[in-house]
């Protein structure tokens, strides 16, 4: 019995880290992620997106969801951000929930908030 194609998904940047930028209670630039349906145009196989989750909120959210059908080599763009509450590192995750495994996959998340400028 050959097993039925389920379609091949990708996402990127993996993983995904906001580094010491964003000052305390200040939102990051969004970092753009794409989810890609990485099955060849002659595949005909389509991937549904059903959902996008980050974890802890705060500090990490979602600025977009790319929450569709993905035809074979087509792609979508969706933005996290991350607005840190202190300065310690912050660990997190991105889980994007597709069509292609029945779990979701799961993307570390990073980032370590600025102390915030002192004012005179």
């Amino acid at each position: 019995m050959t097993p039925s194609a389920v379609g091949t998904v990708t996402i990127k940047p993996n993983p995904i880290n906001f580094g010491n930028k964003t000052e305390v209670g200040h939102t990051s630039k969004g970092k753009k992620v794409t989810i890609k349906n990485t099955d060849g145009k002659k595949s005909h196989i389509s991937v549904q997106i059903f959902s996008e989750e980050v974890a802890p909120t705060p500090p990490f959210a979602l600025k977009s969801t790319c929450e569709k059908t993905l035809a074979p080599g087509k792609s979508c763009k969706f933005q996290v951000t991350f607005t840190p509450t202190d300065t310690t590192p912050a660990n997190g995750t991105l889980s994007v929930f597709d069509s292609t495994s029945g779990t979701a996959q799961v993307i570390p998340l990073t980032g370590t908030g600025k102390p915030p400028k002192q004012k005179k």
